[in-house]
Formats: structure tokens, sequence, C-alpha cells
């Protein structure tokens, strides 16, 4: 996998500079004389001391695992007590037991609700039949020589203080000495600190940036992933890299401004969706069958792919936009006016992929356009419970330029039924190049809700559109002549 992504970014223009230490060797403020910005993401790799007697004796969890990694699939020994109640943790004691270790036991200060590590991961580590030790810390190894013969653990009473900072509290009359021939310390990672810039600013040893371009006070470099945020996951990695790209694209002064995304038509789902169903389930491979090569579990097949992916009935669209304003700008081409850009009304109104807001982070409405319009007819109606400033169950603005009696462009909208305002382009196209008297607007009504999928309770609200779509189309064809002079915001 890691290949194929790779070679799709090598494609791309991206180049690779592999075995380069970055560090005591090269410092990021070094490369900015060769490159304009630097994006620094090296990780967490380090692990901190516990400070205890011997520890000099034991093998940290990464560097196991990365050995293994590597070539060297050997049990550090036969009976092995892992120290960490995390991702880590069960990834070291279930790897050592899958290389042989006759026996191999966690011991973590947190109760079995606090451990850190996935619930699944750790029902799946004890299926394999590895010990768990909960409550417990260790208070020094045992060491012959230069072999390790054990560790003596003390109950841990609380992890936590009351603002719930790391604070592990203990109670050294509760011991227990554990008998083991290697110890492996997953206990949480830190940021390297030779990978970091000494003029830098850090907080709490991880660096300190500002969160949406991911800047550091260090001018023209950028940093993100677990040297950032702590240990996390690849996902938020990746979307402080995402976030980066798009600082480094406005610090250097290359980025076009995003082009503005009209609002989608209604989305089709299918029947199955509107029923009661379960989850596609993924069986866990037994323990016996597990190896240190393929996942725990097997995958979804395409039948369960497709299945599950019937279910979803998409449920951002109950949460549509009461807005009378964003109905009517949208109809009448308005254009909102930021600092930074100007965004036509139907977009202005939508949302980005990742976010509720087209807005980048700081930008600000400054102003509101609408272009100039020599003949409209225009009309605005909702449907409401209470009183007229109520947010609508239904409403729809119309907006019709004329040559004579002729339509020579229209603009339908619908709000409150979808998460955006909706044009109504069937019903546009109905009226388009046409004289609409008569069953014209009729005819419109029914296109504008053709294929139209309500919710179970919602049905209602077809004859209302249609209802609405249609008395909107004849209040506008009635009004006079409606000259709009724009140019000012």
């Amino acid at each position: 996998m890691v290949d194929a992504v790779t070679a799709f970014l090598e494609k791309l223009g991206v180049a690779f500079a592999l075995g380069v230490e970055i560090g005591e060797g090269t410092r990021a403020s070094e490369l900015l004389e060769e490159y304009d910005a630097v994006y620094t993401a090296g990780g967490a790799w380090a692990t901190p001391s516990i400070g205890i007697e011997g520890e000099e004796h034991a093998v940290t969890g990464l560097g196991f695992l990365s050995s293994v990694r590597q070539g060297e699939p050997t049990a550090p020994g036969d009976r092995v007590l892992v120290i960490g109640g995390g991702n880590v943790a069960v990834d070291a004691a279930v790897t050592a037991k899958r290389l042989g270790a006759g026996h191999v036991l966690m011991a973590c200060l947190e109760s079995r609700e606090e451990m850190p590590a996935l619930d699944s991961e750790v029902r799946h580590a004890l299926d394999e039949g590895i010990g768990l030790l909960t409550s417990f810390g260790p208070s020094r190894l045992l060491v012959s020589g230069d072999e390790v013969t054990g560790a003596e653990l003390v109950a841990c009473t609380s992890v936590f203080d009351e603002g719930g900072g790391f604070a592990p509290s203990f109670d050294r009359t509760r011991q227990r000495t554990v008998e083991c021939d290697a110890v492996i310390l997953a206990v949480g990672q830190r940021p390297d600190g030779s990978l970091l810039e000494p003029g830098i600013e850090t907080l709490g040893g991880r660096v300190a940036v500002d969160p949406p371009p991911q800047a550091t006070r260090m001018e023209g470099i950028f940093a993100g992933g677990d040297a950032v945020s702590g240990p996390a996951t690849v996902v938020e990695a990746i979307a402080a890299g995402r976030r980066a790209a798009r600082g480094v694209d406005a610090f250097l002064g290359t980025g076009a401004p995003r082009a503005a995304r009209p609002s989608r038509l209604l989305n089709r789902f299918g029947e199955g969706a509107l029923e009661p169903s379960g989850r596609e389930e993924v069986e866990p491979r037994p323990p016996e069958a597990r190896t240190r090569h393929e996942g725990d579990t097997g995958g979804l097949d395409a039948g369960q792919v497709l299945a599950e992916a019937n279910r979803c009935f998409n449920c951002g669209c109950v949460a549509v936009s009461p807005s009378d304003l964003a109905p009517v700008l949208t109809a009448l081409e308005a254009r909102v006016i930021t600092g930074k850009r100007t965004i036509p009304a139907e977009a202005f109104f939508a949302a980005s992929p990742l976010s509720s807001t087209v807005l980048d982070p700081g930008e600000l409405v400054s102003g509101v356009f609408i272009p100039d319009h020599e003949d409209l007819r225009t009309s605005y109606m909702k449907f409401r419970i209470r009183n007229a400033i109520d947010f609508p169950v239904a409403s729809v603005a119309v907006a019709l330029a004329m040559d004579g009696n002729v339509v020579r462009k229209a603009r339908i909208v619908l709000g409150a039924a979808a998460p955006v305002p909706l044009r109504a382009r069937e019903a546009e196209r109905v009226l388009e190049g046409s004289e609409p008297g008569g069953t014209g607007a009729a005819e419109a009504a029914e296109a504008a809700l053709k294929g139209a999928l309500p919710l179970e309770r919602n049905a209602y609200k077809i004859n209302v559109f249609q209802a609405l779509v249609k008395r909107a189309i004849t209040e506008a064809l009635v009004q006079p002549a409606n000259p709009i002079q724009g140019g000012k915001p």
C-alpha cells in the first residue's frame, strides 16, 4: 500500500530523498537556504524515562516492534513483562507471544476501564492468552549480572488528579514480584528532542504551532503529526499535513482562491435505507490462526460492502438551513464579498468537505453584491407554523428575467429542503423560453419536486413545496418589472 501511494505521488512530481538524517546532521532551518518552506513531522519516537532502578535493562515498545519489522523476528525472552496500557503495549505483548514467548504479562497503572488501548485490541490480546495486571506499576527491575530476572510492582490507587492530569498515586504497602527474563517498556511517547529546532517554541515537549496553518514561530517552518499533537492516529497526522499544505500555500502566496462549488442536487437513496438494518460484522480470526503478517480480522466482501453502503440515508439532510436570506440571495445570483475573495451565494451557503462553512479561518464577510437586473420578476414565499419571522418549514424564492412575456432565465430556489439552498433546476428548464401562463406554473411545480424522497413523516412537504412553487411563480409573473441596480456591495 505504501509503495502504491508513493508511486502515485512521484507521478505528481513529488521527490523523495530517503536515508537522510534530519536532526544532528541537518536542521530544518538549514533547509530554508534551499527551500521556501519546510514542513516537519518527525513523530513521537522517544520513550520517556520512568526513573526506576534497572530501567536500562529493559527494551522500549517501539524499539522492539521496529526491530521485528526490520527482520529480527525473535522473542525477547520466554517470560516477558510488558509495562504499559496503550496500543503500543498491546502490540508489543501480542508480537512477543506470536514470536514464541511462553508467558506474556501486561502490567499498567490504569484500571481496565481507564486503559488507553482500544478495547478490541485488549480483548484480542486476552484471547491469545496474554495476562493482564491492572492498577500496578513498576518500582524497580530485578537484575542479575546483565540479565533481567523479574520486576517489583506496586499498587496504583489513582492515575489522574482532579483536573485530569497524569499524577499517579501508589500504595506501597501492596507490592507484587513478577518473575521474567525480559521487560518491554511501553509507557508513552514524546517527540525526539534531537529533531527539534533550538529556536522553535515547544509546549510540554511538543512543537507549538498555530493550528489552522500548522505554522511554527520560525517563519517558513511548519510542523504537524505526533510531534505537535502527541501520540495520535494516522488519520490525525494526515489531517495535520493537509492543513499544513494549505498553510504553506498561503505563506508562499501561490494558492489560488478555492473554486466556488455549487450546491448539489438532491441525493437519491435506495428504499432499503428506510428500513431498520443491522451493521455488517467482521468476524475475528481464531487466536491460533493469527499471525504477525495479516490482520486479526478478515475484511468485508463485495456484497457486504454494498449492503453496508446502502444502509446510509445521509442523515445530514435533516439539519437544514432555516435562513430566509439564503434562498433569496441565491435566486438573485448575489455574490458574497470577503476580505480574501468573492463567493457566489449558491456556493457560500453550501459547505466544504471538511467543514460546515466555506470560509477559511479568520476570513470575514465584508459585503454582498447583487448584479444589475433590468426586468426581473421576483417572489418569496414560505410556509411556517407561527408568525412571519418564524423559521420556515418550507420556502421558495423565485427570480424570473423576462423578455416581454417570455422567461429568458429562471432561478427557483427551495429553502429548508436540504442542508443548503437547493436550485430546482428541472423547474427552471420548464419555464425558460416559455410564456408560463395557464399550466406553466403547475408543470414547473411538479418538475421541481420530481424524484424527491422525503423522510417518513415529512411526506407532506412535497405537497407544500409544490403549492409554494406554483404560487411563487404566479405571484412573480403578476408583479411589475423590478429593476435592480447593483454595483455596490
